[in-house]
């Protein structure tokens, strides 16, 4: 007895229902337990495309070196280098600074004082005291002047250069600073080194606390 004829078409339909997984160009499904949804593998996002943060924006250490690499590139303008001695924003280089208004201010009392004492001797000795005084008092005077001309343009580059170099929330020019002490005190005769010995002791008391 002959068997009835293969349905050709059906077996055709049945094979190109299922899939091919001999096909490399077809991707495998994953289910996931989830979603209730099954996706193929191509179709998740890489993980670079997810806009997420990059580890160099998230990296704490990469913020920190830049930060110190940015602070380090701070630099001051210092022509004289070594050859004036390096200090911290403790020294006392700031003394000499504060000796320019005290011995300005000396000197004036000495001379308000002399001219009475003269006015008061001159009655009794013909002024003799006093002049002899005088030869006494002005050679101190002057040589203390002396001392403070060279000092106090080199003491205000140095606390002036310490204060730059610190974190101090105010950076002097060493150069500028110095430059202007010596231009003071030879056009003014100490006159205008008072104004400017203040004005720096009052930025330096703000930015370090001292004086």
């Amino acid at each position: 007895m002959d068997s009835p004829p293969r349905d050709d078409s059906t077996a055709d339909d049945n094979g190109s229902g299922s899939p091919d997984h001999d096909d490399p160009d077809v991707s495998p499904e994953e289910f996931d337990p989830s979603t209730g949804r099954s996706e193929t593998v191509e179709s998740r996002p890489a993980e670079g495309e997810t806009g997420g943060p990059t580890p160099d924006e998230s990296s704490p250490g990469v913020a920190a070196s830049s930060t110190s690499a940015a602070d380090s590139t701070t630099e001051i303008d210092d022509p004289v280098g070594d050859l004036l001695p390096r200090a911290g924003v403790d020294s006392r280089w700031w003394y000499w600074i504060a000796a320019i208004p005290l011995y300005v201010v000396l000197g004036g009392v000495l001379a308000v004082l002399f001219v009475g004492a003269f006015l008061f001797d001159l009655f009794l000795t013909g002024g003799i005291v006093t002049i002899f005084g005088a030869f006494v008092v002005i050679p101190i005077l002057g040589l203390l002047g002396l001392v403070l001309s060279v000092m106090y343009p080199i003491a205000t580059y140095v606390d002036a250069r310490a204060i730059a170099e610190s974190d101090a929330s105010w950076t002097p020019d060493p150069l500028v600073w110095g430059l202007a002490a010596l231009a003071t005190e030879v056009l003014s005769a100490f006159t205008l080194s008072v104004v400017l010995a203040l004005y720096y002791l009052y930025k330096r008391h703000v930015a370090v606390g001292t004086p």
